[in-house]
């Protein structure tokens, strides 16, 4: 059987096949009760539109990219799925590149998207350096980093308070009296992990208390990267009393560490994570963190990402700001 084609859905409307492809192609020009019965009728033939051949009419593709450093993080995967929920109501097919926090990789990925003549680029927690995050989107038509600021013309930003949200999870820990509050750190290219470690210091300064950098350890954001920094930090400062962590992942593995080193949580050592990822709520002792609406800022990306490929006005590039979450741990 073949498949049904744009003069057949245009017969059996009784409209030109130029109607019918404004109306299946969301151009101006039809009537809502006629675009509707279109669509309708579509739809009842089994009409599906040629991607290919509407790409090379109108020099696009229909096809997005995002690039993100490790796809077993469910901050990533939450960021993912809420961006592509908004790709395919826009009828956007979606490629995922997972660069696994090395740099050199996230250049290739971001080369070969660019390789495919893709519309536009969501690039999540960029480990490139400016200069390198800057040549590696300039090819492309539209693009949106997160927690990058903009890099140049047709590139926009989202971004979260990172710093706000670690600040308050230090006046937190100070108000409940914790004097020996530790740091672990993400990996230094990771710019939303340098604003956690920022708002660290204001937020300990603002508390009266010294930045000691004996009580800041960086890591892998794994749950090995989380597990080692936490036993450096106490072979180092054997009394540090609360532990904010670079990301929940860290966090939890963190938890494991002390317990593993006979210290309670939080009786002996508070600690916040930073996402709210689904398990936070789950694990035992209950994570208190640094909650960040993640869907959320997938859906504004490529929301963003879509208005800027269509030449859309956009307003200033949104900050999205964080929750504490005080639940067992803290």
């Amino acid at each position: 059987m073949r498949n049904c084609t744009l003069e057949d859905v245009a017969n059996a409307v009784g409209a030109s096949a130029m109607t019918v492809s404004r109306a299946v192609n969301g151009r101006p020009g039809v009537g809502p009760e006629l675009r509707s019965h279109i669509l309708e009728t579509a739809g009842s033939l089994g009409y599906r539109p040629n991607r290919i051949a509407r790409g090379l009419a109108s020099n696009r593709t229909s096809t997005l990219g995002i690039v993100i450093p490790d796809i077993s993080n469910p901050f990533f995967s939450i960021l993912v799925k809420g961006a592509i929920d908004v790709a395919r109501a826009a009828d956007k097919n979606v490629f995922i590149m997972n660069t696994d926090e090395e740099p050199a990789l996230e250049k290739t990925a971001l080369a070969s998207l660019a390789g495919e003549a893709i519309d536009g680029v969501i690039v999540a927690g960029s480990r490139l350096s400016k200069a390198a995050l800057e040549a590696a989107v300039s090819g492309f038509d539209a693009a949106v980093l997160i927690n990058r600021p903009s890099a140049g013309p047709h590139i926009d930003s989202v971004s979260v308070d990172d710093k706000a949200g670690a600040m308050d999870a230090v006046a937190y820990l100070i108000g409940k009296g914790r004097r020996r509050i530790a740091c672990i750190a993400g990996p230094k290219a990771s710019v939303s992990g340098r604003r956690r470690l920022l708002g660290y210091r204001h937020g300990l300064e603002a508390g009266g208390l010294p930045f000691n950098p004996v009580l800041v350890e960086r890591c892998t954001p794994t749950l090995d990267g989380g597990a080692l920094a936490l036993s450096s930090l106490i072979a180092r400062v054997p009394s540090i009393d609360a532990v904010i962590a670079y990301n929940d992942v860290v966090a939890i593995s963190a938890i494991q560490a002390l317990m593993e080193s006979g210290r309670s949580v939080p009786g002996d050592v508070a600690v916040i994570g930073s996402d709210d990822v689904p398990f936070a709520s789950l694990v035992r002792p209950t994570l208190s963190t640094i909650r960040v609406d993640i869907a959320a800022l997938g859906r504004i990306a490529m929301s963003r990402l879509l208005a800027l490929g269509e030449g859309g006005e956009l307003s200033p590039s949104p900050e999205i700001s964080p929750e504490l979450i005080v639940r067992e741990s803290a």
